[in-house]
């Protein structure tokens, strides 16, 4: 099962329009998918046609602690459709935040919550708050991956890093780091400003933004203010066609993440090329990453890599001669042999990666 925060502390930018609009379209493509509203504003539970308030039971009695009397978590899915459903939020939400931050291992209540369903479904889509507090962190334990929605416009790049570096301390509690897109969204083709900013967000993330761009269209914002999904409301439109190819890319990510992992592991060993060797080592939360050898004094910050796309991927094309040559790597402050190189020499300080070209 993959779970989806769908996150942005921004508000404006798409975010539940993001949500509910790709679980219906990744339902449409036979997923079976649950959106749970985590937002107090209940934004998520109107855009599916249902008022806040009046389902008995809400995201709020999973999660809010000392609750009396607490339901099972199939009396409060809302089933919406084939392979859709809904955990729907209202206003006590709000008062759940308090109640969290008094509780040991309150990030973590929304993980728990979530836990019988892995078998149920293939998408669990979490529409987050539009703030970076406990609800949030909740979200951000129990996601495998993050979709950010950004308008166009240069100024919505500012409150990037901050959500970014929330992703990152999140990450080091987690086994595994979280896949985090941004989405652009409320795209307007007819602005020299909108092909601006959608380059410099692909700058800034590195790759990390998603081919599929959401145009802007009247008729998402019809059908929300209908109770409808686009999927419900007008299947000709601009807006069911770019949430439809955000569906397909979403469920093509993890296949190329596949394949690009095979590839990696053909091209991790050091490479004789004709302008030299290629070095490579891979560590998605390295920071700086060096090669240091004898055939450059073992001087530690004179032959920096790259961090190929923010892929974790780091590289350096070394120009050598034809020799043997011992070398290490020097990733943040500490000294590593080449974990994809077996040939080693030992030496009074321990031992040393070995390459020779012939």
């Amino acid at each position: 099962m993959r779970t989806v925060a769908v996150i942005n502390q921004k508000g404006g930018c798409g975010k539940t329009t993001t949500a509910i609009n790709l679980g219906a379209c990744l339902a449409y493509l036979k997923k079976r998918v649950l959106v749970v509203d985590l937002d107090p504003q209940a934004h998520a539970t109107l855009g599916f046609g249902i008022n806040p308030g009046e389902r008995r039971t809400s995201i709020y009695d999973l999660i809010a602690p000392g609750y009396a009397g607490s339901p099972r978590i199939g009396e409060v899915i809302v089933g919406l459709g084939d392979h859709l459903d809904l955990i729907p939020s209202d206003v006590m939400l709000s008062t759940a935040e308090p109640l969290l931050l008094q509780k040991e291992g309150r990030e973590y209540c929304l993980c728990g919550a979530l836990e019988p369903l892995h078998d149920r479904y293939d998408f669990i889509i979490i529409d987050c708050p539009p703030n970076i507090g406990v609800l949030t962190f909740n979200a951000l334990h129990a996601c495998t991956e993050a979709i950010i929605p950004m308008e166009s416009g240069l100024f919505a790049l500012h409150g990037l890093a901050k959500l970014l570096e929330t992703i990152h301390v999140v990450d080091q509690k987690r086994a595994v780091p979280i896949e985090a897109y941004a989405l652009a969204t409320m795209y307007d083709r007819r602005t020299r400003i909108a092909y601006e900013s959608l380059d410099e967000l692909r700058r800034h993330m590195r790759g990390h933004v998603f081919k599929t761009v959401i145009n802007l269209n009247v008729k998402l914002k019809e059908a929300a203010g209908y109770g409808q999904t686009i999927l419900e409301y007008d299947r000709n439109s601009t807006g069911f066609k770019d949430y439809l190819a955000l569906a397909r890319e979403t469920l093509s990510i993890r296949k190329l993440r596949k394949v690009r992992a095979r590839e990696q592991d053909r091209y991790l060993k050091p490479v004789i090329t004709k302008d030299g060797v290629l070095f490579t080592y891979y560590s998605p939360k390295a920071s700086r990453v060096y090669v240091a050898a004898d055939f450059n004094d073992w001087k530690v910050d004179q032959l920096p890599m790259e961090n190929v796309e923010g892929t974790g991927m780091w590289q350096r094309l070394v120009p050598l001669k034809k020799g043997r040559y011992e070398y290490k790597f020097y990733v943040d402050g500490q000294w590593v042999n080449d974990p994809e190189n077996p040939s080693t020499v030992a030496n009074e300080f321990g031992e040393n990666s070995t390459i020779e070209i012939p």
